[in-house]
């Protein structure tokens, strides 16, 4: 039976962080000494820790130094969605991921290896070499909503081992909500996690995952499975199973149960009254084939340029995968080609970009939506 740890943490205090970090490697099952481990955070693009966008960078220190305590080679890494020279040295800076990995701290888009993949999407993909290359493989997500996938989380954060413009190639190929959950559990499916530690410390809420707002949760999430952790997400803000569309199809798959009931919880599990979720979840729950598509085509996001904050970066347009934003002063989007993915607007440091339009008449979901 798969199982989830929850384990109270109040703050980012170091020493909080390492005791718990330290007490779930101890009761893992796992054998560190000796192994060499790949710790990949949730490295988005450069966010500063406060906003609850990326890993927070305590836990990434806490999980690295337990690691080397207990006589593991370890190395810390993720390929951020921001593209571009020098991406890495800005995210991992601004982020404080650089620092709390130190001398292990790794550019996991330098060595990218083709893989086969069962995948109607693609028969092979780039991924980090690293992942393939160490002994264990420990996730860290980051708790959270999403715009596209309504939450992220232990599932998810594997989309990260993907490597440079593959990444923008799998959303244009998979640019429903529905297909890119699909893809999601394709590329976990490649290399599973052996263990998932899940910063819930602060977390996410509504316009996620990068201009939604912080959350205080106060738990850190652990388990070996991953889809278990995230079905454990969605009985805390109170989304069912089926509605969240990677738990969906990972319990298609077989790869989690369709009930909490059916894993095991040590310690006891939050619910988050009034979690907010994003108001692009109508778009997936609507039953009727014809309203979807109708529903589908209004919904399909607009973006506004808040023109106080934008600097005319052109991160939107660099990581947009149907190539529909250019940029002058400001940027222009080519809405009749939009895939609707929110790559733009979760990439943007400035979060110089808000949902306007049609949807936003369904922002009330996101202020209403009680935890059940």
């Amino acid at each position: 039976m798969a199982s989830v740890r929850v384990d109270r943490v109040a703050s980012y205090e170091y020493a909080l962080v390492k005791d718990t970090v330290s007490e779930i490697l101890d009761t893992s099952g796992l054998s560190w000494r000796g192994k060499k481990v790949l710790v990949k955070p949730n490295m988005l693009a450069p966010f500063t820790p406060e906003k609850a966008v990326t890993t927070h960078p305590v836990l990434v220190r806490a999980v690295r130094d337990a690691l080397r305590e207990r006589g593991s080679e370890v190395v810390v890494g993720d390929n951020p969605g921001l593209a571009g020279y020098g991406s890495m040295v800005k995210v991992s800076s601004v982020t404080g991921l650089g620092e709390a990995g130190g001398d292990d701290f790794l550019n996991l888009a330098k060595r990218p290896k083709k893989v086969p993949m069962k995948s109607r999407f693609t028969e092979q993909l780039s991924v980090c070499s690293e992942v393939f290359e160490v002994d264990y493989y420990v996730s860290l997500p980051k708790f959270k909503t999403h715009m596209l996938t309504i939450l992220t989380g232990g599932i998810k954060n594997s989309f990260g081992l993907v490597v440079g413009g593959q990444k923008a190639r799998m959303h244009a190929r998979a640019n429903t909500p529905a297909e890119f959950a699909e893809l999601l559990v394709d590329i976990y499916s490649i290399r599973p996690p052996d263990l998932v530690i899940m910063d819930a410390i602060t977390g996410m809420e509504g316009f996620g995952p990068s201009a939604g707002s912080p959350r205080d949760i106060g738990c850190i999430l652990s388990s070996t499975d991953g889809a278990a952790l995230d079905l454990a997400m969605c009985m805390m803000t109170g989304l069912k199973p089926s509605r969240y569309p990677t738990v969906k199809v990972a319990t298609h798959r077989g790869l989690v149960p369709s009930s909490i009931d059916e894993i095991e919880i040590a310690g006891e599990l939050p619910r988050l009254q009034g979690f907010k979720l994003p108001p692009t979840l109508f778009r997936v729950l609507v039953p009727w084939r014809g309203a979807r598509l109708v529903l589908g085509f209004i919904s399909k996001p607009r973006f506004r340029v808040k023109k106080d904050l934008c600097d005319a970066c052109a991160t939107c347009a660099k990581g947009c995968p149907a190539g529909v934003i250019t940029v002058d002063r400001f940027p222009v989007f080519d809405r009749r080609k939009c895939i609707g993915c929110y790559c733009c607007y979760e990439l943007c440091p400035q979060n110089a970009l808000e949902v306007a339009g049609f949807i936003r008449f369904f922002k009330w979901l996101e202020s209403s939506k009680k935890a059940v």
